[in-house]
């Protein structure tokens, strides 16, 4: 007879479900040019990264090696990317965030949705806009005042995204990267 802790334990661990995001961070020097402004006006910039979202934070059951797999089957025919970052916008006044905007990419738009087919996640939004958050929590009447301070910050900007990242909250709402996937599909999606 199984005792009873073990009983507990295979219990609770057929109803964990852990909680995973899929991003693109940013390299070093961006993330380096970009923490000063998320440092003073986004309240959870030292939970994770500065980083581009392909896949918002969804809750799962799947183990990791077979959620592990299925973002690899995706991504390992994926070239890298060329990310070009290029103005300043917001989400007012639905959401209280001012982003760094990614220059329209087909490719990083065809991985967003291809993601989410095969984690068998429905779609957040079909139309993606894929961006760098720099500020959020901002009242209505600050917007402008804040972007102002922001856009002379941020020039244009692009880097090759050679990664993609799957994530994971930590106790305290912390993100960190389980595990890494390269893109190292055949050709490459544009030049420098």
């Amino acid at each position: 007879m199984t005792p009873y802790s073990d009983y507990l334990l295979h219990d609770f661990e057929e109803r964990r479900q852990d909680r995973y995001a899929v991003v693109v961070f940013l390299p070093r020097h961006l993330d380096e040019m970009i923490v000063p402004l998320r440092e003073k006006y986004d309240p959870i910039y030292n939970l994770v990264a500065s980083h581009i979202t392909l896949v918002f934070p969804f809750e799962s059951t799947m183990p990791l090696d077979e959620l592990t797999g299925t973002i690899k089957a995706e991504t390992e025919k994926q070239p890298s990317l060329l990310i070009e970052l290029n103005s300043i916008g917001d989400f007012y006044p639905r959401f209280p965030v001012i982003y760094w905007h990614v220059k329209e990419n087909a490719h990083l738009t065809r991985l967003y949705f291809s993601l989410y087919s095969r984690l068998g996640l429905p779609i957040p939004h079909k139309h993606y806009l894929p961006h760098v958050t720099v500020a959020r929590e901002i009242s209505n009447h600050r917007v402008m005042l804040v972007k102002e301070k922001i856009v002379s910050y941020l020039p244009s900007e692009k880097f090759f995204a050679q990664t993609v990242d799957l994530i994971t909250s930590l106790s305290g709402n912390r993100w960190v990267s389980v595990r890494t996937f390269p893109l190292n599909g055949l050709e490459r999606s544009s030049t420098l």
